[in-house]
């Protein structure tokens, strides 16, 4: 046995605790590779909450034996919640001290394994409504907080500040999809250990929950459909919509939790509905306006009432490592930012006609796919003055092409509307995500949807993205929906 390791180390490989795999357990969780030697496989009996069993199995360095061991008699018996607190600090303390140098992985892979296994029990309870979209428990639940940290500094600060609040606090971060060890992305591997280490170092539960089927379908293949169809999607509005707060809810219900929080700037204003943030640069409400009204009822946003400046001065101050991180500005499932590349893949994309508004041929082109409303680059013409895409045609594959003043809009039909406020109380809409309101009026049509007027034009709406109306004082979301429709200067019904 080699003389660095500690007494407590070699107790636990000459007894080890809870060796094995429990025959129906009610979570399985892997961590490590076999190509390079160690693999740690954890079982998990959980009721009511409690971890009631535990075993494992580790196939490796002497470290990982160990670690194991300690990891499994520290979290059996005990409550879920606890359990998930146990960090790389605990279990190291338990095992006499720091392993020996390259060996520190072993800390990292046990806990891993083990949270794969709680992420897996998590799952298969609570996985009809992961898949299926959440409906709403009916429990009222306790004062507790489940907070969204995707490994960034938005999403930490936001969970010290509940903490500091005096909110019992459980961080969740997501597996949305399949992002690549190392990436930036928020769901790759690196990341989530990174989230949960964060987590770990506030004294905070951490959980994992895989979410990768709802998000495919909810989110990526609507975003894949929606270009094949003409329309601009903006998935963060469909994971909003769909995914992130509907599962944080399925977990708050599991713990028994009555709020929900993510590091989004936004506030909850009485009605409930959404208000602008303290730093308006920052404002968030518009892509947050598909949340239902019983969630948003218990949803905090900490971070509404602080500018970015101030969030990273907390975490600097608090000494949390994500202080430093990088403002993350792609869409989280492509990271390099090329979407045509990303929706190319997955559809067969047909050549037809780039034509004007009379319908005049220009040139060919290799797929609406390419396209979306407002572009001026990528056309593949060449005229005296800019052209601009007006509108995409996925029936007859064309692409219509035109001056920057053909993209003006005096009004906007909108569908799947989720009102927080009476629909009379808007007199604002915005409609692009770095756009700002612009005063309108909105009445309901024939068809069930809704149509702004609005008092100035506006340039580059595009079907597919949203319109969010704002209440006389510009502050409160009175209600949003998706843009069906778009009516050029002039071509209005009855104009």
């Amino acid at each position: 046995m080699p003389e660095t390791y500690n007494p407590r180390v070699i107790e636990h490989l000459v007894r080890p605790r809870n060796v094995g795999e429990l025959p129906e357990p009610s979570g399985r969780g892997e961590s490590g590779d076999s190509a390079c030697g160690d693999v740690v496989c954890f079982t998990v009996g959980i009721r009511s909450n409690v971890v009631e069993e535990v075993r494992y199995q580790a196939y490796g360095c002497a470290a990982c034996v160990a670690a194991g061991s300690a990891l499994a008699g520290m979290v059996e018996g005990r409550h879920l919640l606890e359990a998930a607190r146990v960090s790389k600090a605990k279990l190291e303390e338990a095992l006499g001290g720091a392993l020996p140098v390259g060996k520190e992985h072993a800390l990292t892979l046990v806990l891993d394994a083990l949270h794969k296994a709680f992420e897996d029990h998590l799952n298969r309870g609570t996985g009809e409504m992961l898949v299926e979209g959440y409906g709403g428990s009916g429990r009222e639940g306790g004062g507790g907080v489940v907070a969204a940290m995707s490994g960034g500094v938005d999403s930490a600060v936001t969970a010290l500040l509940l903490k500091e609040a005096g909110y019992e606090v459980a961080a969740v971060t997501f597996r949305l999809h399949d992002g690549e060890r190392g990436s930036r992305s928020c769901c790759s591997p690196d990341t989530v250990l990174f989230a949960r280490d964060t987590a770990h170092r506030m004294g905070l539960p951490h959980f994992t929950l895989n979410l990768k089927e709802l998000f495919h379908r909810r989110v990526m293949q609507d975003f894949v459909g929606s270009y094949e169809e003409g329309r601009t999607p903006n998935p963060c509005v469909a994971c909003n919509a769909h995914v992130k707060f509907h599962a944080a809810a399925v977990l708050a219900d599991e713990l028994g939790f009555r709020h929900v929080a993510t590091g989004h700037y936004a506030r909850v204003a009485e009605g409930p509905t959404l208000a602008r943030p303290v730093d308006e640069r920052k404002d968030q409400t518009y892509v947050l306006w598909p949340v239902p009204k019983e969630l948003l009822a218990r949803t905090l946003f900490p971070l509404g009432e602080y500018r970015k400046t101030e969030v990273r001065a907390i975490a600097q101050e608090r000494g949390l490592a994500v202080a430093y991180t990088p403002e993350s500005q792609d869409i989280c499932f492509i990271p390099d930012g090329d979407y045509r590349r990303f929706v190319r893949k997955r559809v067969v994309a047909e050549p037809g006609d780039v034509v004007d508004r009379e319908g005049a041929v220009l040139g060919r082109h290799a797929g609406v796919v390419d396209f979306t409303v407002g572009q001026r680059r990528g056309i593949g013409l060449s005229a005296p003055t800019p052209l601009y895409v007006t509108e995409v045609r996925p029936g007859t594959g064309q692409v219509v092409v035109g001056k920057k003043k053909d993209l003006e809009v005096r009004e906007v039909r909108v569908g799947g509307m989720n009102w927080f406020l009476a629909p009379e109380e808007a007199s604002s809409v915005q409609v692009r995500y770095n756009g700002s309101p612009v005063p309108c009026t909105v009445e309901e049509d024939e068809g069930g949807g809704w149509v702004a007027r609005l008092e100035e034009p506006v340039v580059g709406v595009a079907p597919g993205q949203s319109a969010v109306f704002y209440a006389g004082d510009g502050e409160r979301v009175v209600g949003g929906g998706v843009v069906r429709h778009r009516f050029a200067q002039g071509n209005a019904p009855g104009g």
